[in-house]
């Protein structure tokens, strides 16, 4: 791969002995923050930020997401089941519904991260997570390209091309488990193959990755 040399220009000025955060435009300013990244925000996270889940009837009737995952989780032992009943929108009337209603257990608690998360809604409105399920742990395997940085606002951006390792859960290896979540079956078995895109912005500290929330 041939490293592209771009000039950039600082906003102000900053004095060499005190820039000890590579601004390179190539791997190497790249794999650093691509390492903080991947250390910080590298969870593959199943986007289950509150428990217990419930599923009722009408969902296993459409089939929803969770109707069909969390009977399968609760098969490898990470979630138990327990049946009860929840306030339900039926039709356009509010009802108290019976519904089955999944917690994790000791051993899926392992797999609940604690982190913050701003997600972006249709509407453009942010909501603020706290914690996700998470199946594993990325990190970085290779640089493998970049695109050509460009100026965004009052700084430079460019996206950044790269192959990861992964220290998966065990359960994710369970074929159940693998058609269930075909998405993280895809991203266990890609490891050293394929190719993960990020942005990266470049600031006076060097580069670091664009939060998607910005």
């Amino acid at each position: 791969m041939q490293t592209k040399i771009f000039a950039v220009t600082f906003l102000g000025t900053c004095a060499i002995s005190a820039c000890t955060t590579s601004t390179d435009i190539g791997e190497g300013g790249f794999r650093p923050a691509l390492e903080k990244y991947l250390a910080e925000r590298g969870d593959l996270c199943l986007g289950k930020f509150d428990w217990p889940i419930e599923v009722s009837e009408r969902d296993r009737l459409i089939g929803t997401r969770d109707a069909i995952q969390m009977p399968v989780l609760e098969k490898v032992g990470i979630v138990a089941s327990s049946i009860g009943t929840s306030k339900r929108n039926d039709f356009g009337t509010e009802k108290e519904l019976p519904v089955t209603r999944y917690d994790l257990t000791e051993s899926g608690r392992k797999f609940y991260i604690a982190r913050e998360t701003t997600h972006v809604g249709a509407d453009g409105r942010k909501t603020v997570r706290r914690g996700d399920f998470c199946a594993g742990k990325l990190s970085l395997d290779g640089i493998v390209a970049w695109d050509a940085p460009k100026t965004v606002g009052d700084h430079m951006e460019t996206t950044v091309s790269y192959t990861y390792h992964i220290a998966a859960a065990p359960w994710t290896r369970d074929p159940e488990v693998q058609k269930a979540f075909p998405m993280v079956d895809r991203v266990v078995k890609g490891e050293g193959t394929m190719q993960l895109k990020q942005a990266l912005k470049l600031t006076r500290r060097g580069w670091v990755a664009v939060d998607p929330a910005e």
